[in-house]
């Protein structure tokens, strides 16, 4: 069964990504959070939602060296999303990052998870 819509916003509709196989990793993510770190990001889903965009680069960004792939941060709290057609912002998957630098593995697995949901024309 489907994850229902993080937010529905009137910009965009924040949507955690299920796999073909039925696996919601950002949505397990998220659901591991205290609750406090989840509404730090529950916010920061508003705000793209509602407005459209979010101006603090250090909460909303585009990685660099990506093929489309932006992330939200909150403190350590990383989580990997796309833009997909219909207004929709997928959450791929989230970690904890403790280094300055993505792996490039975590990049790869995002764009990945895009490539494969773009295909699928969900």
């Amino acid at each position: 069964m489907a994850r229902p819509p993080e937010f529905v916003g009137s910009h965009f509709t924040i949507v955690a990504l299920t796999t073909p196989d039925g696996c919601c990793p950002a949505g397990d993510f998220l659901d591991s959070l205290e609750s406090s770190d989840r509404r730090k990001l529950d916010v920061l889903f508003e705000r793209l939602g509602n407005h459209g965009k979010i101006s603090n680069t250090e909460k909303f960004k585009k990685l660099e060296n990506s093929d489309g792939i932006f992330e939200f941060k909150s403190f350590q709290i990383r989580i990997f999303c796309f833009f997909a057609p219909q207004r929709r912002v997928m959450l791929a998957f989230g970690l904890r990052k403790k280094k300055d630098k993505h792996n490039q593995k975590d990049v790869l697995r995002a764009e990945e998870y895009r490539k494969a949901f773009l295909a699928r024309g969900a």
